[in-house]
């Protein structure tokens, strides 16, 4: 570990003052951090801390998503460092983000790669933000927003995309597509999503027995609700539950 954390901090000392990073250590609703190529934090501000319960840097310095944040979300933010370790910049981003209290929140994300002063791309850097504070990402979700509300009241029930549509005045196709451009995912894909991060909270944060989390979440019982979630998570409930409580803060 030691061996490590001294590599984390050599790449910090190449990166020279351009990605100024100083400009985001006060400001509340932008979290800031910097990752190294094997995606170690090897930067966060307080933002990113207070976000996922921290109060010591030393708490996330030297560790990756997957040490810190449960394996779906884990999984998209790694699959997204290597797009910019590869050149690649992300702008803008809708997305959701972990919580200290095992909740999600969308946010709108900036991914850049970070180069030494040879040019060679030797960490990423990225920021996120509340999607109320991005007027561009704001503007997309505001326009959605009675579809977005309506799968958030009624996730636990089934999707009815032609009322859905209607709500918008939209035909089925067009809601499909613009809520594709806007997310990323389907209305579908969506309602699953709110699912499953609700699930993983209520294990987490309840006692509440599984097959009462699985009928209240709109599973038809334990063993549909437990497929569902060790394709989701790559692991069971049970297992989730047990890992994570372990961890109380993240």
């Amino acid at each position: 570990m030691k061996q490590g954390i001294s590599d984390i901090a050599r790449l910090y000392a190449s990166l020279g003052d351009e990605h100024g990073e100083s400009l985001f250590e006060h400001l509340p609703q932008v979290q800031f951090w910097i990752k190294d190529r094997r995606g170690r934090y090897v930067r966060v501000n307080r933002a990113l801390l207070r976000n996922y319960g921290f109060d010591d840097p030393a708490a996330m310095i030297g560790k990756t998503d997957h040490d810190l944040m449960p394996p779906q979300l884990a999984a998209q933010y790694v699959a997204d460092d290597q797009e910019v370790l590869r050149g690649e910049i992300i702008r803008n981003r809708l997305e959701l983000v972990a919580r200290s209290d095992h909740s999600t929140g969308w946010h709108a994300t900036d991914k850049i790669p970070l180069r030494s002063r040879q040019g060679t791309i030797i960490a990423t850097a990225g920021i996120t933000r509340e999607v109320d504070a991005s007027a561009e990402a704001g503007q997309l979700f505001s326009t959605l927003g009675p579809v977005v509300e309506h799968i958030r009241r009624h996730y636990a029930g089934p999707l009815d995309k032609a009322h859905l549509a209607r709500l918008l005045r939209l035909s089925v196709r067009s809601l499909e597509r613009r809520f594709r451009s806007a997310f990323g995912i389907s209305p579908l894909q969506y309602q699953r999503k709110l699912r499953m991060h609700e699930a993983c909270r209520l294990l987490v944060a309840t006692d509440q027995p599984i097959t009462l989390i699985a009928c209240a979440l709109g599973y038809s019982d334990h063993s549909h609700f437990t497929r569902e979630f060790r394709r989701s998570q790559e692991l069971t409930p049970l297992a989730h539950r047990q890992r994570w409580t372990q961890h109380p803060s993240l």
